[in-house]
C-alpha cells in the first residue's frame, strides 16, 4: 500500500504566526499570569499546547483573579463585540489573535458600508467566525449556508462576502439563488484553505481513500472529508494514531493523508508513520 502526503501538511501560516508571537509575549511577560478563554483554535492537539506554556484554558471570566497581573488570550476565529465590552468592563487586558483574513473581510464590508452599500455574510450561524463576525458588524446580514429560505435582495448596492474557511463550491451554491446583477461579491475564503482544497481535488484520481488529520469541530478539516466523499472516495477525519486501528485498509493501493488547517505538524507525522507501519 502507498502513502501520498497531500501538501499543504500542519498549520496554516496565521497560526504558525500566532504560536510565534505567543512564544514571543510570553518572554516578554515573565511575571504574568496567561489564560485562554474556551480555545484558541478549533483543534484539540494544538490547544493542548498551551499547557506547556501554563496557560490556563478557561469559560468563564471569573476564574481569572489576579486581573491586574493577568492577559487573556482571544480565538483565532474572532470574539463578539458583546465579549470584548464584558473585557473592558471588567479591566481584563487581553490579546486578539482574530486571523488577519477575518480582519481583511471585516475591512470589505465597513468600505461598502461607507459607500452606502448592504452587505451581507454567507457563513454557518453556529461557527464562531459567523458569530464574532456579526457580532461586530451590526449592520451585515447573514445568509445562511445553504439554506432552502429565499434570500430577497433590494436595488443593486448590495455587497456579499464570506466566512473563510467554506469552499467556494459552496459559496457558489449559495450565490446562484440570487438574482443577477443585484450584487457585487468578493470572496472571503481563506487563500490556504482553498490551496488545501484544491491540492486534495488535484489527488483524488491517484488515491484510494483520504485520511485527514484534524479536529471534529474543525469546519475546514471537515470540508476536506467532505470533498472526498462527494467524488466517491472514503474518507476519514481522525484526530489520534489510535483510530487509524478502526479503519479496513484491505484492498487500499494508495491512500492520501492531509491535515486541517489548525493540525500542528507533529499530530501529522505521529499518524503518517503509524500509516507506513500499516502499510
Amino acid at each position: 500500500m502507498k502513502i501520498i502526503s497531500i501538501p499543504i501538511v500542519g498549520w496554516c501560516n496565521g497560526i504558525q504566526q500566532i504560536f510565534i508571537r505567543l512564544k514571543k509575549i510570553i518572554k516578554e511577560n515573565p511575571n504574568t499570569n496567561f489564560y485562554c478563554f474556551k480555545e484558541l483554535v478549533h483543534n484539540k492537539a494544538s490547544n493542548d499546547l498551551l499547557k506547556k506554556y501554563n496557560i490556563k484554558i478557561i469559560k468563564n471570566l471569573n476564574e481569572i483573579k489576579d486581573k491586574n497581573n493577568s492577559l487573556l488570550l482571544l480565538q483565532a476565529h474572532g470574539s463578539t463585540k458583546e465579549l470584548i465590552n464584558e473585557l473592558i468592563k471588567k479591566h481584563i487586558k487581553y490579546i486578539d489573535f482574530t486571523c488577519k483574513f477575518i480582519k481583511a473581510n471585516e475591512s470589505k464590508i465597513n468600505s461598502k458600508l461607507i459607500q452606502g452599500y448592504k452587505t451581507y455574510f454567507i457563513g454557518s450561524d453556529n461557527h464562531q467566525e459567523t458569530k464574532a463576525f456579526l457580532s461586530n458588524n451590526k449592520k451585515t446580514k447573514l445568509i445562511e449556508l445553504n439554506s432552502k429560505q429565499k434570500i430577497k435582495l433590494t436595488g443593486n448596492k448590495n455587497f456579499i462576502t464570506n466566512q473563510t474557511t467554506l469552499t467556494q463550491e459552496e459559496v457558489n451554491k449559495t450565490l446562484k439563488k440570487l438574482p443577477k446583477d443585484s450584487y457585487q461579491f468578493i470572496s472571503g475564503c481563506c487563500p490556504e484553505i482553498a490551496k488545501r482544497q484544491c491540492n486534495v481535488i488535484k489527488s483524488l484520481n491517484k488515491i484510494d481513500m483520504l485520511i485527514v488529520v484534524g479536529d471534529k469541530n474543525s469546519n475546514n478539516s471537515n470540508e476536506l472529508v467532505n470533498i472526498a466523499k462527494k467524488n466517491n472516495k472514503k474518507s476519514y477525519l481522525i484526530q489520534s494514531a489510535r483510530q487509524l486501528e478502526k479503519i479496513n485498509f484491505r484492498n487500499l493501493k494508495t491512500i492520501g493523508i492531509c491535515t486541517g488547517a489548525s493540525t500542528p505538524k507533529f499530530l501529522y507525522e505521529e499518524i503518517y508513520n503509524k500509516l507506513i507501519c500499516i502499510a
